[in-house]
């Protein structure tokens, strides 16, 4: 599944993409569409089996994450 990881700055979606790549998970870190709304300035798309999945990758890595949803592109 595809999901959308957000943050409310730029180093939690860093932090995350390194942490991602480093266990071979595609991801890109992206300006957040308005949609997602003010708060939310820096997202990270990825793939993974479960949305528990990916926050048991950030919890374990202790980074600050807002929100993960499932991305709807």
């Amino acid at each position: 599944m595809k999901f959308i990881v957000m943050f409310n700055d730029i180093s939690g979606s860093v932090l995350t993409e390194q942490a991602l790549k480093r266990r071979a998970y595609p991801c890109v870190v992206d300006i957040a569409p308005r949609a997602l709304g003010a708060g939310c300035v820096y997202i990270v798309r990825t793939e993974a089996q479960t949305r528990d999945d990916l926050a048991s990758i950030l919890d374990e890595a202790e980074i600050g994450w807002t929100n993960i949803i499932q991305d709807e592109q």
